[in-house]
């Protein structure tokens, strides 16, 4: 890359002064380096949210981009830090379930990072990521990093899964507005509904057309009634209110579900 690149993706949140930490020592590491926020606003610990952030948002960049992942990152022998390059770039993170979620058959390579037996690693991002990424942003290799990692730590991520004659669909991620990111894809919909009309539960409301757009126009009047589906810029299943939180209104969150029937 002409630019050497490295995104953060963390849940310090935004009025801490973490951020800066580690952008300030990567900039003294790495000549004329480009540090791209993806988000400091995953929930605390919450491995999931960032595994839907980093499989949707991170992928894009070019070959070489360097990514700091510091979300649940608490280093144990079962959990230990790595490198992870896949799609030819290299995610620096912990092997906490997010690695073989995010990007299970895209992984090249893994290394594992070493670690001092009495070193302190209480802010990882700052002490010991942002010195891997310069690293291989200086032209380190994996082994260079550290020897090859085996045997990542499998956590399957449930996206949808057939109930009966319906389909029961997870919520993966709830974004800024309270809109919510569903476990399928357009494209998984699509060849399961063959063209069939469908209905889609949600609480005591039902969807039974996928939108162009957040603003489509709608007949109904009731705030609730509002309820959109449609298909976000990830390629995933998306529901929101228009001018409203989907969320605060129709009382759901991550995790929770909804089922899909087709007629």
């Amino acid at each position: 890359m002409k630019t050497p690149i490295v995104t953060l993706t963390t849940d310090w949140g935004t009025q801490g002064f973490f951020a800066g930490m580690v952008k300030g020592v990567l900039m003294n590491m790495v000549e004329g380096i480009q540090v791209v926020d993806i988000t400091h606003g995953i929930e605390p610990f919450n491995i999931m949210a960032a595994t839907f952030v980093v499989k949707h948002a991170c992928l894009g960049f070019p070959a070489g981009t360097v990514h700091i992942i510091d979300v649940a990152s608490s280093q144990t022998e079962e959990h230990p830090f790595v490198v992870v390059k896949a799609k030819g770039q290299f995610f620096i993170c912990c092997d906490n379930g997010l690695p073989a979620m995010a990007f299970g058959e895209d992984i090249e390579d893994i290394s594992r990072i070493p670690v001092q037996e009495n070193g302190v690693y209480n802010f990882v991002a700052y002490t010991l990521f942002a010195r891997v990424a310069a690293m291989l942003l200086n032209g380190a290799t994996m082994r260079d990093i550290g020897p090859h990692h085996e045997g990542l730590m499998q956590r399957r991520l449930v996206g949808w899964m057939p109930q009966g004659d319906a389909y029961r669909i997870y919520i993966h991620y709830i974004d800024n507005y309270g809109n919510a990111y569903l476990g399928m894809s357009y494209k998984e919909f699509s060849e399961l509904r063959q063209g069939r009309p469908f209905s889609m539960t949600v609480r005591d409301q039902e969807v039974n057309e996928v939108m162009a757009s957040y603003w489509q126009q709608h007949e109904r009047s009731d705030p609730r009634r509002k309820l959109r589906l449609t298909v976000s810029a990830t390629g995933m299943l998306e529901l929101a209110v228009k001018e409203s939180s989907f969320t605060q209104l129709m009382g759901l969150k991550a995790n929770d579900s909804v089922l899909l029937r087709f007629k």
